[in-house]
């Protein structure tokens, strides 16, 4: 499971296309008051996939992340009991198996180093690929670090047990910030609707000194900045409020 691999399945298209049917009325009915705006769809739809990808791909990096730190903690406790790095690593994938099932991206991943480390292939280098594979930082630095201990001729059961740790506290500081901005992003939602509301109800309380904004030229454009606005306020608020992996 690499960094940046996510395909839709037909269901998520279907969702997808729904929900930019419904973003595309919301906007004929808010912004321009005229089916010509139908035109906008295949923008939408295009933002929606877009944006959909971006959010399973950040599944599968957080998904993959979980398993990588279960998968080194229990190849820490294995080499602490005194087995040799290929065998340890088999234990981690026995550990996998059982933790995440055979769907697992990571437990795959480990199956397949094993399978290759047979035909005596070093397992530093395979790890070292499928760390760049990745695209993770965490998995690239552990990675490396077995490269080096290999090259090195350093104490392994040491610089993988320091380094498990250290991987584990910053895993820990990035879940303690992912809390903390999980009740602003609750508030960026609900500030993201707001817009949208008061513009409905000066349309529906206020008709008459909204009608100047419809059905002309400068009226369309006046709109169209406001839209523009809006979304591009939205995107912002959102890369404010990430957490990276």
């Amino acid at each position: 499971m690499s960094r940046g691999t996510y395909c839709l399945t037909p269901k998520k298209y279907g969702e997808g296309i729904l929900k930019s049917v419904g973003i595309t009325v919301v906007i004929i009915l808010l912004f321009y008051r005229s089916l010509w705006a139908a035109v906008l769809f295949p923008v939408v739809l295009l933002l929606e996939i877009k944006q959909m990808r971006q959010i399973g791909e950040e599944r599968n990096r957080t998904k993959l992340q979980e398993e990588f730190l279960h998968g080194i903690g229990a190849l820490n406790s294995s080499l602490q009991v005194g087995l040799s790095m290929e065998n340890a690593w088999r234990e981690v994938e026995k550990e996998l198996l059982i933790l995440y099932g055979e769907d697992a991206g990571f437990y795959h991943e480990i199956k397949e180093i094993n399978q290759r480390v047979a035909h005596n292939i070093p397992i530093e280098r395979l790890f070292l690929e499928f760390a760049y594979k990745s695209k993770l930082d965490d998995i690239i630095q552990f990675a490396e670090l077995l490269e080096f201990g290999k090259r090195s001729g350093s104490n392994w059961k040491t610089l993988i047990d320091v380094t498990v740790n250290q991987i584990v506290e910053r895993h820990e500081a990035r879940q303690e910030i992912e809390i903390m901005v999980a009740e602003k992003k609750m508030e960026q939602k609900i500030m993201s609707i707001m817009p949208l509301g008061l513009l409905a109800f000066l349309q529906l309380a206020a008709g008459d000194y909204m009608a100047v904004l419809y059905h002309n030229w400068l009226g369309v454009i006046c709109m169209t900045l406001f839209l523009g606005g809006y979304v591009l306020a939205a995107v912002l608020s959102q890369r404010i409020l990430k957490v990276d992996v």
